[in-house]
């Protein structure tokens, strides 16, 4: 049986990667935009002051949200860390009360999915 802290870890691994994964694709979202402000700039030049100010506005508002997406990162993986940390106490404490858990939780997701494949 594998040990719970190598699936705390996993566990914890796994919601670090999606959390990177997920500013990756914010940072990268951010770049489009930034680019589609200085391509719309170029394209109405009677007007350079008013597109700068647009650019800056959205440059600021992307910021803030970016320090928020961290914040809420650090904040989930505190929480996520918790929450594993609590379950592995209540498996260690409890161990059949997990095991019949499973078991329940198993037939469940075995018995929705034979009956979505049914009605395929």
């Amino acid at each position: 049986m594998a040990s719970w802290g190598g699936k705390r870890k996993d566990a914890m691994g796994t919601l670090t990667d999606e959390f990177d994964r997920f500013q990756g694709d914010f940072e990268t979202l951010r770049t489009k935009l930034v680019r589609l402000a200085g391509d719309t700039m170029k394209e109405f030049n009677d007007s350079p002051e008013k597109l700068a100010e647009l650019k800056h506005a959205i440059d600021l508002r992307l910021s803030s949200i970016e320090d928020e997406m961290s914040d809420l990162g650090k904040q989930l993986r505190i929480k996520g860390g918790r929450a594993v940390s609590q379950v592995e106490t209540k498996v260690h404490e409890q161990p059949l009360a997990a095991l019949a858990i499973a078991a329940g939780v198993g037939f469940v997701a075995a018995h929705l999915l034979r009956r979505r494949r049914q009605s395929s």
